[in-house]
């Protein structure tokens, strides 16, 4: 390959599908623009400030009243519970089987070789871990010993003594507490993203399983913290004491619902979600604000006759992550069948500046999740679990990054995607095979993190996330046959360049094989894999508008199939020059 080759091939290959920025439709231009000189972030940001002071782990005290916070700010802002247009409902889960978790205060502070505090849940709310028990008012004192290996613990080996572990605290459990006898487990574990080194004060989010006995304690350490442990266990004997306030009781979960009913076809439900559990400022209160600032944009956008009162319903829920939709599946399958598509925003609002976290699409799976090439990258989230078998295209990863593009154009937002991973209140729609997508940011430093603060949290970055996604469900709502007749062309684009870019890709992989002839047959399987993607997604198109899809339509969307063969077609020529 000459010089000149190689550079055109290697811009191609690392350049970003934002360069191939497409023109949205007109209606979700519309939308965004209106919807962009309301949205601010302020809003977001104060509710930011209030969430995060609370401890959110769901059906506790905290949980729900953050709930409550979020239904009051509905409600001042018009949505009511007998609204015939904009609704809010909160309701009561009682879980009987499981327990919710309150933590209220808690110390760990070594007393031996010499007194000192190590971490308190005042100034590290992450340091006890879920499920701790209390303990008695004066504390559990112990020697800390260093476990490492599970098979090393005999029964009764660790009576009266802290087991300590560099992994996480669950891991150990069983065999220090239950087998061993320990009185708690204290854990210096962090995920390699955290970048303990570069952030020794940060301390992570960690759990031990629930057991009415016996009743025993979890702490989370700093890397600071291990290595002054580390250091001290070399010399002699450690001891430290424990100290926990905390609260189990009966796990009633609330969760709240916000509604703008659509004037036509109110069963058709266009979905917004963030969960509220998880006690981090990004993970998930910015989410979760992010949506409130939302939800009162789009009411005053509508009531002012900016924007037209949706045809389908946009239904905006504030939940416990994933469990409450499986809930809602299965108590109402029928409802849950008629969600169109679902926009799920999680650690929304990041200030990429200090959390090194980057705006992503988390995409509906499509074949970069199984064959991920360049430009697409997994997150240090990791792949997620999905087969080739049960790829069905959408219209909606490319709606949204178009949107998100044209904001990115007027405000010089980063804007990336990422293969499917799941994680997050996507996944029980993608299982079901509704379209629905992810608005999250990763890799962040402080994920999970007593670092997860609201100093991290980006007003514009909230106001970037809730305008292209609030602009998107509405135009979801509201489409007709011309917008839907606009969104056709839009995919011809992306799916002219996916073919071409993957092309490319197959033929650098080609012309790195030694065996061509079996290489060629993978090749071939990822161009037509795409090529079936984009053709569903086309096919998709059909069922935006809310009336059934004219005979205009339908022929648009067969000549866009057709088309999209025949580049299939030049491709496999292309590989195999």
């Amino acid at each position: 390959m000459s010089t000149t080759n190689l550079v055109i091939t290697l811009l191609f290959l690392f350049i970003t599908p934002l360069a191939f920025s497409q023109t949205a439709p007109t209606k979700l231009a519309n939308n965004l623009e209106t919807l962009g000189q309301i949205i601010d972030g302020t809003l977001a940001f104060e509710t930011v400030a209030v969430l995060q002071k609370y401890w959110r782990h769901a059906g506790n005290e905290d949980f729900n009243m953050s709930m409550d916070h979020l239904a009051r700010k509905l409600r001042a802002g018009g949505f009511a519970e007998d609204g015939a247009r904009f609704r809010v409902a909160v309701k009561d889960t009682l879980l009987v089987n499981e327990k919710a978790w309150q933590p209220f205060e808690a110390e760990l502070r070594l007393l031996a070789p010499f007194d000192t505090l190590l971490h308190t849940m005042s100034n590290t709310k992450m340091t006890l871990c879920i499920n701790s028990h209390a303990t008695p008012a004066q504390g559990l004192i112990g020697e800390i010993v260093f476990v490492d290996k599970l098979a090393n613990i005999a029964p009764n080996s660790l009576r009266g003594k802290i087991a300590y572990t560099h992994a996480p605290p669950q891991r150990y459990f069983e065999a220090a507490v239950v087998k061993g006898g320990a009185l708690g487990v204290v854990s210096s574990y962090l995920p390699a993203y955290n970048r303990a080194p570069e952030h020794p004060a940060s301390i992570s989010m960690g759990s031990i399983p629930y057991r009415e006995a016996p009743q025993t304690f979890g702490f989370k350490l700093s890397y600071g913290s291990q290595t002054l442990l580390d250091a001290l266990l070399k010399n002699g004997v450690v001891r430290a004491r424990a100290k926990a306030l905390t609260q189990f009781s009966p796990k009633l979960v609330r969760e709240v619902t916000a509604e703008i009913i659509g004037k036509d076809k109110p069963e058709e439900l266009v979905m917004l979600i963030a969960h509220v559990d998880e006690p981090g400022a990004n993970d998930n209160a910015s989410g979760s604000a992010a949506l409130i600032e939302m939800a009162l944009a789009i009411r005053a956008a509508i009531i002012s006759g900016k924007i037209a009162h949706p045809k389908r319903t946009i239904r905006m829920m504030w939940v416990e992550e994933i469990a409450a939709l499986l809930r809602w599946k299965e108590t109402a399958p029928k409802e849950f069948e008629n969600v169109q598509a679902a926009l799920v925003l999680d650690m929304a609002g990041e200030d990429v500046s200090k959390t090194g976290g980057t705006f992503l699409i988390e995409k509906f799976p499509d074949p970069s999740a199984i064959w991920t090439r360049p430009p697409d990258t997994h997150t240090e989230w990791g792949r997620g679990e999905v087969q080739s078998e049960n790829l069905r295209g959408t219209y909606l990863n490319d709606l949204l990054l178009s949107a998100c593009e044209l904001r990115a154009q007027q405000t010089q937002w980063l804007v990336k995607t990422n293969p499917y991973e799941g994680g997050s209140d996507h996944v029980p729609f993608v299982n079901a095979g509704i379209p629905a997508v992810l608005a999250w940011h990763f890799t962040d430093v402080y994920y999970h993190t007593s670092g997860d603060e609201l100093d991290k949290v980006s007003p514009q970055e909230m106001a970037s996330v809730g305008i292209s996604l609030a602009a998107t469900a509405l135009f979801l709502a509201d489409c007709d046959e011309r917008d839907a007749l606009e969104v056709l062309p839009m995919l011809e684009k992306r799916a002219a360049w996916r073919l071409e870019n993957e092309t490319q890709n197959s033929r650098n992989a080609l012309r790195a094989s030694n065996q061509k002839q079996k290489a060629f047959v993978e090749e071939e399987k990822i161009v037509r894999a795409w090529e079936k993607w984009y053709g569903e997604a086309f096919a998709s198109v059909a069922k935006l508008p809310i009336d059934s899809a004219s005979n205009e339509l339908q022929t648009a969307v067969k000549k866009a199939q057709q088309s999209l063969k025949k580049l299939a077609g030049k491709s496999l020529e292309q590989m195999r020059e």
